[in-house]
């Protein structure tokens, strides 16, 4: 892996903004979460959506899961149960980042799906309780 790789995961595409890590990309409270696009032939290959909410940025990133999907180190099934009875269709909407209930293949990606929307709400909350300290951050 070249030095670059090491510290590199991804740039705005339109500001230029570099972040090193994944780690860094998941802590800035500039970046909102928005969807998630399945792919249903191969899990890897879907797409996380991040907005890069500044004042000079809005861009939109999408980024390819396998990036995030070593966040969830929980159960996986192997069988896809996409548009049977038991699938609620979570993967044809992009702005749907529910948990699947389905013991899907694809149901997985939605627990990562929570794990960064946890990690960015947990964010929020510690910048809102350090700019009005004393005070409960809002859910």
């Amino acid at each position: 892996m070249s030095r670059h790789q090491e510290t590199h995961f991804k740039t705005c595409p339109m500001c230029k903004k570099h972040w090193a890590s994944r780690d860094a990309f998941l802590d800035d409270l500039a970046l909102i979460f928005i969807g998630y696009q399945a792919n249903l032939g191969e899990v890897e290959q879907g797409l996380f959506y991040f907005t890069h909410e500044t004042e000079d940025c809005g861009t939109t990133m999408a980024i390819k899961a396998q990036d995030f999907l070593s966040l969830y180190s929980g159960k996986r099934y192997s069988e896809s149960r996409h548009l049977s009875e038991e699938c609620p269709r979570y993967c044809l909407e992009k702005s749907q980042l529910k948990r699947c209930q389905a013991h899907c293949q694809y149901a997985f990606v939605r627990e990562v799906t929570q794990i960064i929307m946890d990690r960015s709400h947990k964010e929020l909350q510690i910048k809102e309780t350090e700019s009005h300290p004393g005070r409960l951050p809002s859910l």
